[in-house]
């Protein structure tokens, strides 16, 4: 099912390809286009594989993908036309070869410093963005945002004038090099004259910077929450700062969701993980199980039984040509959330 829309469709409704057949009451049914926010968390943002999963379970493509941080790395394979199992499967194999990873970060030096990750020591807290993304990233991924199947945006800070930056054209590996550009971890990116630098910054879950882009919205946020009370080990210098980063993020995403709200907002349940824990991916992906369950039940509800319908009418005077009046059935916000 493609809801992408073609060349010359109506752009407040990107989703134009509706079939031509109607029903009793005159009403053309269509599939409602879907628009996909993916949030920053470090390791937490593994979980956004599962919610790839689902998409191509359903065989639902997105309308356009937005992604900040980890979220751009996986926005951005999934937009090249990977698939979640072959995406799934490269990610397994690069974090499961240890030694490998280790090779990838050391080769991604840019400055002497201290200890990264909590198994691999490294004279280096700045990395090199770009290098790392080299390693990492799978082959097929694309150069240029003009050769995804997918449109993408990718969300980074420019550091200088502390605002945010949403990039959709020209060289996409330094667009999510720039998103992913964490501070005290990973060396700035040089574009267009700006310093850019992680997008968690400014906008860890960008639902908004898709508004109006599709009928429906989805936002998978893996910021995490508060652990609660007991007792708790001392964290390292290095994951105190990191996790620092991501306490600010979770509090921006709060503020957020109070003044708007995606129609479909997961909260992904990964909150005991640290952000730099990518060695436990399938303790991540485990917890991240009954979000992909909720994910696809909220879907099938939106793609089903809240069946979306063109209205066609002549609203137009004499001479005029003929518009179209869309109608989403019964949509309401679905969201998941945690109890508190």
């Amino acid at each position: 099912m493609n809801s992408r829309s073609p060349k010359g469709s109506d752009p407040s409704h990107p989703s134009d390809e509706r079939s031509s057949t109607t029903d009793a009451r005159g009403l053309t049914p269509y599939t409602p286009s879907v628009a996909l926010a993916l949030g920053g968390g470090g390791a937490r943002g593994l979980a956004h594989i599962l919610v790839l999963e689902v998409l191509d379970e359903l065989g639902l493509k997105p309308t356009v993908i937005a992604g900040t941080s980890i979220g751009a790395i996986f926005g951005a394979a999934y937009a090249s036309g990977l698939s979640a199992r072959l995406i799934r499967a490269h990610t397994e194999e690069v974090l499961s070869q240890r030694f490998g990873l280790a090779q990838a970060l050391l080769a991604a030096r840019s400055e002497p410093v201290l200890k990264l990750l909590n198994f691999l020591p490294v004279r280096s807290s700045l990395l090199s963005p770009h290098l790392l993304l080299d390693q990492v990233l799978p082959s097929k991924v694309a150069q240029d945002f003009a050769g995804l199947s997918i449109p993408f945006k990718a969300v980074a800070t420019d550091f200088y004038a502390q605002e945010q930056v949403v990039i959709d054209t020209g060289d996409l590996r330094s667009a999510v090099a720039a998103s992913i550009a964490l501070p005290a971890l990973f060396s700035g990116v040089m574009r267009e004259n700006r310093l850019l630098m992680d997008g968690g910054l400014v906008n860890p879950l960008p639902f908004d910077v898709l508004e109006g882009t599709a009928d429906v919205t989805v936002a998978i946020d893996v910021t995490g929450a508060s652990k609660g009370p007991g007792k708790r080990p001392q964290p390292s210098p290095l994951t105190a700062l990191v996790a620092s980063s991501q306490i600010l993020q979770r509090s921006i995403v709060r503020e957020k969701l109070r003044a708007r709200q995606p129609d479909i907002y997961i909260d992904v349940d990964v909150d005991k993980f640290y952000v730099l824990e990518f060695h436990r991916f399938k303790e991540v992906l485990a917890a991240a199980q009954p979000a992909k369950d909720q994910l696809r039940r909220q879907l099938e509800r939106v793609l089903a039984s809240e069946r979306a319908e063109m209205l066609a009418c002549d609203t137009g005077g004499p001479g005029e040509p003929q518009r179209r009046k869309y109608r989403l059935a019964g949509l309401r916000r679905l969201t998941r959330r945690r109890p508190a």
